[in-house]
C-alpha cells in the first residue's frame, strides 16, 4: 500500500468498512514515520462498535510516497487501559534531567 501522502491519510471510516477513526497522532516524522490511530470497529454491519483499539502504523518513505511497513493493533479495550497505566506510571521517566 502506497500512499502519496501522510497528511491526507483517510481510514475508510463508515458504517460498510466497519472501521471508525476517533483520533490519530504522529510519533514520529522522517523517512521512517509513525502515526497512533485510535479507532473502534466491528465486525459486521448488523454489529455493535468495539473498541476503542490502539493502532500503530510504521511508513517508510520511498520514491513514490510513503510504504505501509508493519503495523500493531490492541484486540482488547483491556489493552489500551493497561497502556495507558503504564504510561502514567512512567511519566516521571519522561522529565527532562531525569
Amino acid at each position: 500500500m502506497i500512499v502519496h501522502d501522510l497528511d491526507d491519510l483517510v481510514l475508510e471510516s463508515d458504517e460498510e468498512s466497519g472501521i471508525q477513526e476517533l483520533g490519530r497522532c504522529f510519533l514520529a516524522r522522517g523517512p521512517w514515520t509513525t502515526l497512533a490511530f485510535l479507532v473502534k470497529t466491528k465486525t459486521d454491519s448488523e454489529g455493535d462498535w468495539e473498541g476503542p483499539f490502539l493502532w500503530l502504523h510504521r511508513y517508510q518513505k520511498v520514491a513514490q510516497g510513503w510504504k505501509l511497513v508493519s503495523r500493531f493493533r490492541t484486540t482488547e479495550t483491556s489493552q489500551l487501559e493497561t497502556l495507558a497505566k503504564a504510561l502514567d506510571n512512567w511519566k516521571d521517566y519522561f522529565t527532562p534531567g531525569r
